[in-house]
């Protein structure tokens, strides 16, 4: 199967056109201070240290219509606040973190207190129309992704980043690929905090262009950061280094399986 296909690239976007469908991929600077200050005032809470609000991943299938995109603004939506974050993780540094992000936007005074501040997100990606996905039990053909082809478009791209007042890691992340067979998109929400928890929440988009099927996958795992740790030393005895665990690829390989999962068909 040989489908032509158009790349281009231009003022920080890039994508392609290939078999009725068309993939952007923005890349902007970081949201400088009359951004940060319209999302704070938008979400009710300070936003993350490096919040890439112009970045995004648009996916379109042309003929009819169908969309996903993968955006900050959407993702942030979706991080409890108020009442809500009663079960959330309550450490001692969560208070300094909330203290350090509201000196760095001092100028924002409708916040909402409490709120997640680990930025925890279970976005899935925005659909122009949730009517179009229904539970599927056909999963992702993995075996198919894993024989080789030449990647005719790839790109990886970051929606929010915060280091949690040097405590951790909390980042929103997507990689997309695009092949003769089909596309595969991930999107991953990546959390550690130091000496208490890990969480790697995947959404995962496939699309074979041999069958016309788009498949969402959603995982979520979580394991407490002392396992996973112990897990890195007993890899290499001899080196007790712990700078792996800022590749959440790697921390990927040492979770459990996950506490949540669902494939979805998308009809188009």
């Amino acid at each position: 199967m040989n489908i032509k296909h158009e790349t281009f690239e231009n003022d920080g976007l890039k994508g392609i056109k290939i078999n009725d469908w068309e993939i952007h991929s923005s890349h902007k600077p970081i949201l400088q201070n009359k951004g940060i200050e319209e999302y704070c005032q938008c979400l009710g809470f300070n936003v993350p240290e490096m919040l890439f609000g112009d970045n995004y991943l648009a996916v379109k299938h042309i003929p009819s219509g169908f969309s996903i995109n993968l955006n900050a603004l959407d993702a942030l939506k979706l991080v409890e606040k108020g009442d809500k974050t009663s079960g959330m993780l309550k450490v001692k540094i969560a208070e300094n973190w909330t203290k350090k992000s509201i000196e760095k936007n001092s100028s924002i005074t409708k916040i909402v207190n409490p709120f997640d501040w680990t930025f925890s997100t279970k976005y899935n990606g925005t659909l122009l129309n949730e009517k179009q996905v229904k539970e599927s039990e056909i999963g992702i053909d993995y075996e198919k992704l894993k024989i080789p082809e030449p990647l005719l478009f790839f790109d990886q791209n970051v929606l929010f980043e915060d280091d949690l007042g040097d405590n951790g890691v909390s980042s929103l992340s997507y990689k997309v690929r695009v092949m003769q067979s089909g596309f595969f998109i991930l999107m991953r929400f990546f959390l550690r905090v130091d000496g208490v928890s890990v969480r790697i929440w995947d959404t995962r988009i496939y699309c074979s262009f041999e069958n016309n099927l788009l498949i969402r996958e959603i995982t979520r795992k979580q394991s407490t950061f002392s396992d996973i740790a112990n897990r890195i030393v007993r890899l290499d005895k001899d080196d007790e280094d712990l700078s792996m665990l800022n590749n959440s690829d790697f921390v990927n390989t040492l979770m459990n399986s996950p506490e949540f999962g669902s494939n979805e068909q998308i009809l188009y």
